[in-house]
């Protein structure tokens, strides 16, 4: 009997990036769970949907519950900025659970020097 494809949904940042946190102090991220904070918080969100992830993260309102999927209290969140062999470079967020060590992230958007000159 042949059951298909499994779809499988991976919520890590590229394999490169999971590497790196272990160099930057993080427990064991290549053994541990991980958790993209958007995701996390949509689905923690305020019913009215008046709550952006992102804007919390820089400051704004905060969501009602703003938990580990373990019930701890999210991590301080860590800024870091991961240059790739190509020469590319992308800016993070990361924190680890103390209790569970899943690891939360986020990709910050950074406008291009192009972009910011605007205006």
């Amino acid at each position: 009997m042949f059951l298909g494809p499994i779809d499988i949904e991976c919520d890590a940042p590229p394999y490169t990036v999971v590497e790196a946190c272990g160099k930057l102090g993080f427990r064991s991220p290549l053994d541990v769970r991980w958790c993209r904070l958007s995701q996390l918080l949509g689905r923690q969100r305020e019913p009215a949907g008046g709550f952006h992830p992102l804007r919390w993260l820089f400051g704004g309102s905060q969501p009602p519950k703003t938990i580990c999927t373990c019930g701890q209290p999210l991590p301080i969140m860590q800024h870091c900025a991961c240059t790739f062999a190509s020469g590319r470079a992308d800016e993070y967020l990361f924190g680890q659970c103390r209790r569970c060590r899943t690891m939360f992230w986020e990709k910050v958007s950074v406008p291009s020097r192009k972009e910011s000159r605007k205006g």
